[in-house]
């Protein structure tokens, strides 16, 4: 007669944080994308995001996920049959995501990936994103995250187009290499091994 195999709840296994730094250290990034918005005065809007993303058979990790860090969204893939968890607003990721990876820091890579996402919060935190060489600043220092991995538009084409749009009030120069984000020394050498409200559909 084969005996019945109880689950014991995921919050119970380990501890929580460092359960959910080692998931993220493989299933989730962090990310600034940039749009053209004619509408607004310099032309372009970013966005900051963590997300994690995982199987829709896998769903109990986003779902603990979603309960630690009691925000965000969940988005169906019905596709691949994936979920998606994500956090874009920006007091969420200054008061919980930001936070709990100082807490409990990843000891790969994707350290110097949270160095530089916090870096670009902080700045979006004291609006320099809203001037043409804040934003710019910023352009370069997301464009060193993930491995400059896929995106639709070129570092050097939103510089340019920024550029074109200067105003004498805000004259924009170049980033010059001392405002390059430079990888903590302790991070060298290191090789590396998506939530939402309820109700979110």
């Amino acid at each position: 007669m084969r005996r019945s195999i109880t689950r014991r709840p995921l919050e119970e296994m380990r501890s929580t944080e460092d359960y959910i730094t080692g998931y993220v250290d493989g299933e989730g990034c962090f990310t600034v994308t940039f749009n053209r918005r004619p509408a607004m005065r310099i032309g372009w809007e970013m966005r900051p995001s963590f997300s994690v993303s995982q199987n829709e058979d896998r769903r109990e990790v986003i779902d603990l996920i979603q309960r630690y860090f009691g925000c965000g969204y969940v988005r169906r893939d019905y596709s691949d049959r994936t979920v998606k968890f994500e956090i874009r607003d920006h007091s969420e990721l200054m008061t919980k995501v930001i936070p709990h990876f100082e807490k409990c820091p990843f000891i790969s890579r994707k350290q110097n990936d949270f160095e530089l996402f916090k870096r670009i919060c902080q700045m979006i935190d004291r609006n320099l994103h809203l001037t043409r060489k804040g934003f710019m600043k910023i352009v370069v220092l997301a464009y060193q995250m993930n491995g400059s991995g896929k995106r639709k538009r070129s570092k050097e084409e939103i510089i340019r187009e920024l550029e074109a749009r200067t105003q004498d009030e805000d004259i924009v120069s170049r980033p010059s290499k001392d405002e390059v984000f430079e990888v903590p020394k302790r991070m060298k050498g290191v090789t590396t091994g998506g939530l939402s409200q309820r109700g979110a559909r």
